[in-house]
């Protein structure tokens, strides 16, 4: 057992250097290929393999093969902190892709109840968050539009949060963030671009202002191989 045991974590190794070589998104060998490349039983290489995807550093995709998986970013659910801090904190550089953005009325009594508005607007800004270039996250963010007058004019690829800080002398502060998991839809796999039979983890968070007026509800869809939260 322990021979055994020793056996694949050597391979483990192995594996970490050669995943070392490969670019985030490469194709790892086969388990054959990489059984005979080690002298080793396709067993132990699995093995190994499963050791390295429960530690987000491979992952697999159904009739495709075993890639090389992005960095994972690590979110504190008590954290306040944005995406752009949390993506800096794991050594990445953050950046956004504007989808859509609009001005809009609240499209539902969810959305009248939270900004408190039986009339008015809302806005919602639509854009796949990167990091280090690469799609990891594809974010709706709705956001008060008294609040926020003329935002649609601003750069929308940075943080939206040092925005309403800058432009706005808002204070985020966050008053709740629900966690789920789901499959993702053809459209948002395609923005993410990504095979659709990888899972996403979607948050839901809400924030105030300083003065406790509702300011924020986003709804987030993050690459679940690339993308952690922790309690």
């Amino acid at each position: 057992m322990l021979g055994s045991m020793y056996k694949y974590e050597q391979v483990r190794d192995k594996l970490l250097e050669l995943i070392e070589t490969v670019p985030a998104g490469g194709k790892l060998p086969t388990e054959k290929t990489l059984a005979h490349e080690f002298d080793v039983s396709p067993m132990t290489v699995r093995r190994a393999l499963q050791l390295l995807t429960s530690e987000g550093r491979i992952h697999g995709i159904p009739g495709n093969g075993t890639f090389v998986s992005q960095p994972r970013v690590t979110k504190l659910v008590s954290s306040s902190r944005s995406f752009s801090e949390a993506i800096r904190a794991s050594g990445g550089e953050p950046g956004s892709r504007l989808v859509s953005a609009t001005m809009r009325h609240p499209a539902n009594q969810q959305e009248r109840s939270f900004f408190s508005l039986d009339s008015g607007f809302v806005i919602e800004i639509r854009r796949v968050r990167l990091s280090d270039g690469v799609p990891i996250g594809l974010e709706t963010a709705v956001l008060n539009e008294p609040l926020v007058p003329g935002i649609l004019g601003h750069d929308l690829t940075g943080s939206l949060y040092e925005l309403l800080e800058r432009a706005y002398g808002l204070e985020v502060q966050r008053t709740g963030i629900v966690v789920s998991s789901r499959m993702p839809s053809p459209q948002e796999a395609d923005l993410l671009e990504m095979p659709s039979e990888i899972p996403c983890l979607q948050t839901i968070v809400t924030s105030t202002e300083q003065t406790s007026a509702s300011l924020e509800r986003t709804v987030s869809l993050f690459r679940a191989d690339m993308y952690e939260v922790k309690i």
